[in-house]
C-alpha cells in the first residue's frame, strides 16, 4: 500500500486559485465598452456639464443577481447600445461604505440596483435580476421620461451633519 501525503495547503490553494478568482474574471467580461467610472462625484458632474443622463449600476459580487445581470444582460450588445450615450457609474458594495451612503439618495437599499438620472435630476430606478428585453424597455422609458410610476424628482441635498 502506497501511503500519500496530504497536499500541503499552498498546492491547495495553488490548484483552487483559478476556480476562485473565474467569477470575478468572467463576471467583468462583456462589460468594457461601457467606459465605466468609479468616482461619483466626478460622473454626476460630468453629466451635468455635458447634458447627458448618468447610469448607475450598483452591484455586490457575492450576490447572484447582481452577476447574472452583469454577465447575461449588461454584458449583451443590445443592452450595451443603449448605453453609448450617458455617462456610466459602476459602484460596488463592497468597495467603500460611501456608495451604499450615496445609493441611499436614489432610495436604493441592496444590489443589484440600476438608476437612470436624467440631466434635470429626475431618475428612475429598477432592482433585481430584469431580463434583457424588459431592461431595454426600462433603458428607453427612462431616457424619454416615459416610465409610468417610478419617475422621481431630483433628491434633496444631503443635510450637513450636526457635530
Amino acid at each position: 500500500m502506497i501511503r500519500r501525503n496530504p497536499p500541503s495547503s499552498r498546492k491547495v490553494m495553488t490548484s483552487l486559485l483559478p476556480w476562485l478568482t473565474a467569477p470575478l474574471i468572467l463576471g467583468s467580461v462583456g462589460c468594457q465598452d461601457y467606459k465605466w467610472r468609479w468616482d461619483f462625484n466626478q460622473a454626476e458632474q460630468d453629466a451635468r456639464q455635458q447634458g447627458k443622463h448618468l447610469f448607475i449600476f450598483y452591484k455586490w459580487w457575492l450576490n447572484n443577481e447582481s452577476n447574472r445581470m452583469h454577465g447575461d444582460v449588461l454584458s449583451d450588445p443590445a443592452v450595451g447600445a443603449q448605453f453609448q450615450d450617458t455617462i456610466n457609474l459602476f459602484l460596488e458594495k463592497d468597495s467603500s461604505t460611501e456608495y451604499a451612503n450615496y445609493m441611499t439618495k436614489y432610495g436604493v437599499t441592496s444590489p443589484p440596483a440600476f438608476v437612470i438620472v436624467a440631466p434635470d435630476g429626475t431618475y428612475y430606478t429598477a432592482a433585481g435580476f430584469i431580463p434583457k428585453d424588459r431592461f431595454i424597455e426600462f433603458a428607453k422609458n427612462a431616457k424619454a421620461g416615459q416610465s409610468p410610476g417610478d419617475r422621481k424628482s431630483p433628491p434633496a441635498p444631503a443635510k450637513p451633519r450636526q457635530p
